[in-house]
């Protein structure tokens, strides 16, 4: 009878030969023979190719390497896993990364790094990877506690639990079916523990605070609420020592040098978490206001595409391409700026956030939406000389009495050396009085403070109309505004506005709307863009003029270009 064992690195071979190319046929190549696929033949497509030396992949054994060098799929073995008998012949490749899923699990390796995320198109292998990377752990880890997440048992059933007793069975594991853990032997020392579970509402998160664990893997992030998972991933903590050497933090310099553990997540763009998401993790952009001590060191994100996944069935990405626009973009693009309901479906960053050179002798004006306990925002619009708009600066604020506020308005527009403020056009409660109707409007405060504060028409569908005049666009046509890409509330909030369920025409109010409705307030202030004929001299300082200025000097201004 023959038994089986699990290879890794050590045992399955450190080193994979040469796969030397042979001629073959108009659309594929038979490849030679290679030590790492037991001698047979290969056969290579163009579909997918090395993340790192751009070969095509080559299949052999079921599986798919690097084509074109030794070093790239000696990288690759180094996450693979082999069926072995007794003797250590090798039975069979029970996974074998991609070399960009190989690129992901070094990223698992990185010092310093306390989260990981994989996340875009769907399809190119992202959930598999997560489980790979808690079996390589727990295997090189003795006591490994890891906890594997989905948002609710439907969803954790229908994805992980339908693979998990196979695999472990596999890996010289054991499933233990009542309490959804895996259990990995260590002779003489702790067992390895994997746990599945799910959190369906947002105090479900209770009952998984009570442990630590040396890697979190939340799977689907966008399906979780942010406060509540931000919580959990504090429980990633270790005093496991072979998870700190194992990262390489021993070798830190920080002062707050890391222990080893860290969250792991795979994900697709859209869903309720989406926005918090790609804050964190895609664009690193968070508010800091909220979160001074956020490090963006710590925080690690591979973009996942479609092309990259060799096992593809074809006709899946024609099935990707057959879905409505906003979930097309979402799972096919990967565009963690696609949101289903998508209130601002105009809404493009490399049309619309821009740094605009500005002239002198521009006229000004600013829009204001007030908050206390919810924030409040302030943007500076800049009257460009062909009639567009761009706005250069914006003033997030909360906890703040209008006293403070009015200061730092002030401070702002002097920073900006505008010598005068056209108006600001502000929310019609900030007129309504204080204090049993005896105190001091917030408008009358800024007014005292020499702010030319005037009531906005706070007419949301006429305002939302006029907000999609400014932003709609075309190849040829530029949009009416331009936004600066130090606004970075209003670009991260822009995108994630959905539709109001009940009226379409209007906006979700339970979202982060605050700089959204200054922008609002500001383009209900102008009258409607209209566009210029395209034969009169464009004025200097306009978007168009800097964009003709750039095609005759040859360089490249990025979004202006």
């Amino acid at each position: 009878m023959v038994s089986a064992g699990v290879a890794g690195l050590d045992d399955a071979g450190a080193s994979v030969g040469s796969l030397d190319q042979r001629d073959g046929g108009d659309d594929s190549h038979r490849m030679g023979r290679s030590p790492a696929t037991g001698g047979t033949e290969a056969t290579m497509v163009a579909r997918a190719t090395c993340c790192w030396c751009h070969a095509p992949l080559v299949e052999a054994e079921g599986v798919w390497w690097c084509g074109g060098s030794d070093a790239c799929r000696t990288r690759q073995v180094a996450f693979a896993t082999a069926q072995q008998d007794a003797t250590g012949k090798r039975l069979a490749w029970l996974y074998v990364p991609t070399p960009v899923q190989t690129a992901w699990h070094e990223g698992t390796l990185s010092r310093g790094v306390k989260h990981v995320g994989v996340g875009g198109a769907a399809g190119p292998g992202k959930s598999r990877f997560g489980r790979e990377t808690l079996f390589w752990f727990a295997r090189h880890v003795p006591g490994l506690h890891a906890l594997l997440l989905r948002k609710t048992h439907k969803d954790l059933d229908q994805s992980h639990l339908r693979f998990l007793p196979h695999e472990v069975a596999q890996r010289g594991g054991q499933w233990k079916v009542s309490d959804r853990v895996a259990v990995f032997p260590h002779k003489g020392q702790p067992d390895s523990l994997i746990r599945a579970g799910h959190m369906e509402s947002s105090g479900d998160v209770e009952n998984y605070l009570s442990s630590e664990y040396d890697i979190i893997f939340p799977d689907e992030l966008v399906t979780f609420d942010r406060d509540p998972m931000l919580e959990l991933f504090s429980r990633a903590r270790t005093t496991n020592p072979a998870m700190f050497a194992l990262r390489g933090q021993q070798d830190s310099a920080d002062d707050d040098r890391l222990d080893g553990s860290f969250v792991l997540t795979a994900t697709n763009p859209g869903g309720r978490g989406a926005l918090w998401v790609r804050d964190f993790f895609v664009t690193k952009n968070v508010d800091r206001t909220e979160f001074p001590r956020y490090n963006e060191k710590r925080w690690m994100f591979f973009q996942a595409r479609l092309d990259d996944n060799p096992y593809m069935a074809i006709g899946y990405r024609e099935a990707l391409e057959n879905l409505p626009e906003m979930r097309r973009r979402q799972l096919l693009e990967g565009d963690w700026n696609a949101y289903e309901g998508q209130f601002f479906s105009e809404w493009r960053s490399d049309q619309h956030v821009v740094e605009t050179p500005l002239v002198k002798g521009l006229e000004w004006f600013a829009s204001m939406d007030w908050g206390y306990n919810a924030p409040g925002c302030v943007l500076w619009w800049a009257c460009l000389p062909d009639g567009h708009y761009h706005i250069a600066r914006e003033y997030k604020f909360a906890g703040q009495s209008a006293e403070e506020v009015a200061v730092q308005i002030r401070r702002v527009t002097k920073s900006l050396g505008i010598k005068r403020l056209r108006y600001l056009s502000c929310d019609p409660a900030m007129w309504q009085k204080t204090g049993a109707g005896r105190g001091e409007a917030i408008a009358e405060t800024l007014i005292r403070h020499g702010l030319p504060a005037r009531k906005s028409d706070n007419d949301r569908f006429n305002g939302w109309l006029r907000c999609h005049e400014l932003l709609r666009w075309r190849d040829t046509d530029p949009p009416w505004l331009t936004i600066s890409p130090l606004c970075g509330y209003l670009t991260r909030t822009m995108p994630a506005m959905v539709q109001d369920k009940q009226n379409p025409d209007d906006m979700d109010t339970t979202g982060e709307d605050h700089a959204v409705d200054a922008l609002r307030y500001g383009a209900m202030s102008r009258p409607s863009p209209t566009r210029l004929r395209t034969h009169r001299p464009l004025p200097t300082g306009s978007v168009g003029w800097w964009r003709q200025w750039d095609r005759t000097q040859g360089r490249n201004r990025g979004a202006l270009a």
